[in-house]
């Protein structure tokens, strides 16, 4: 990837808590303040048919990535909104109910564009 080896860029960008708080997350200032490392990971799009498996992977093993002093981040480019349904919608409905981390809203793909991640 073009970014490996360079500075992740200071950007705030809209995220969703598991509580339904609008957030704004600077992942380098969240990194830096807690000294800790940073997992980011991207999926398509909320309310997708694999996302949810792989979202609960993470909530599960969120234990293992705090005692490795790691924050789990996820990212779509879906609204905070949706965030919210999919966080109160049942895992057996499709849903990521019970996830804790926060999720990144970057609607306007600010942070994916500088990242180089977008088709």
């Amino acid at each position: 990837m073009a970014i490996v080896g360079k500075k992740f860029p200071s950007v705030s960008i809209d995220a969703m808590s598991e509580m339904g708080d609008d957030l704004k997350i600077n992942i380098f200032e969240e990194a830096v303040s807690k000294n800790s490392k940073v997992l980011l990971f991207w999926y398509p799009k909320d309310f997708t048919f694999v996302c949810p498996t792989e979202l609960h992977a993470f909530q599960s093993a969120l234990p293992d990535f705090q005692k490795r002093n790691t924050i789990v981040i996820g990212a779509s480019c879906d609204t905070n909104e949706v965030h919210f349904a999919w966080l109160n919608t049942a895992k057996d409905n499709g849903g990521i109910e019970g996830v804790t981390y926060p999720l990144l809203a970057d609607t306007h793909r600010h942070l994916a564009n500088i990242l180089g991640i977008l088709d």
